[in-house]
C-alpha cells in the first residue's frame, strides 16, 4: 500500500496527475480556471495550508456546473 501524505495515499496521488493530464482533465482545469480563477487559487491556498474541508466545499461548488459534471464523468472512463 502507498505512503500515506495527509490523508492522500501515493497511489491515490499518482492517479489524480494522470487524470489532470489527461484530455478531459485538462478541459476540466481550463474550465475552472476561466469560470473559477479566483475560487481556484483560494483553494490551493487552503490546500497547501492544509484546510482540506474547506477545499472540498470549495470544490464542490466550484463543481456542480453541468458542463464540469460532464467531464467528470469522462475522468471515469
Amino acid at each position: 500500500m502507498g505512503k500515506k501524505t495527509d490523508g492522500f495515499d501515493e497511489i491515490s496521488l499518482h492517479k489524480a496527475a494522470k487524470m489532470a493530464k489527461s484530455e478531459a482533465g485538462q478541459q476540466l482545469l481550463g474550465l475552472l480556471q476561466s469560470q473559477h480563477g479566483d475560487q481556484l487559487q483560494a483553494a490551493m491556498q487552503q490546500a497547501s495550508a492544509g484546510n482540506f474541508a474547506q477545499v472540498k466545499e470549495m470544490m464542490e461548488q466550484m463543481m456542480s456546473s453541468e458542463e464540469a459534471q460532464q467531464l467528470l464523468k469522462k475522468l471515469q472512463e
